[in-house]
């Protein structure tokens, strides 16, 4: 967990990410990223009470953001590896429940600017039907998903994405 509370890691390279600049969005999240969470723990608070503020914003954020350490540590230890990156990241069905998809790590690190991580139709990957939904409603848009050219054998494994 050291890595996330290391100020060593806040800065980025924007030439690597520079498509990501054309989207005033991210530019302000990149910014003020405490805003959205500082209004909904207001708006919990204000509608549901201290129960719900307690539940509802502090709890579920503690749970996030473990279920978000999980992935960025345990899933470069614990799981089976597809692809052979340099980092030693690690798909795990355990992680992939608790994050909605987000536990193919080796999947993502073999493709990190695909927004699908689950790779096969049937690698589990929630995150990404919701990614896909937004997107049918215009929140989201240009979506990259990875795509495996037909039967293609990947680690001895047959997809069969299009």
């Amino acid at each position: 967990m050291g890595w996330v509370l290391s100020n060593e890691y806040d800065s980025h390279d924007e030439r690597q990410i520079a498509d990501f600049a054309k989207f005033p969005e991210l530019r302000w999240l990149d910014c003020y990223h405490w805003v959205p969470a500082v209004i909904l723990a207001f708006l919990i608070l204000l509608i549901g009470g201290p129960a719900a503020f307690v539940w509802g914003f502090l709890v579920s954020t503690v749970l996030l953001y473990h279920a978000t350490f999980c992935i960025n540590s345990l899933a470069h230890v614990f799981g089976s590896r597809r692809f052979d990156t340099p980092d030693q990241s690690r798909n795990n069905w355990f992680f992939v429940l608790l994050t909605f998809g987000e536990g193919w790590h080796n999947n993502h690190h073999f493709s990190m600017t695909s927004c699908r991580q689950g790779f096969c139709w049937w690698e589990l990957d929630i995150t990404y039907g919701v990614l896909k939904v937004l997107s049918y409603l215009g929140i989201a848009r240009e979506l990259r998903p990875f795509r495996i050219p037909r039967n293609k054998d990947l680690g001895g494994i047959q997809c069969a994405l299009r």
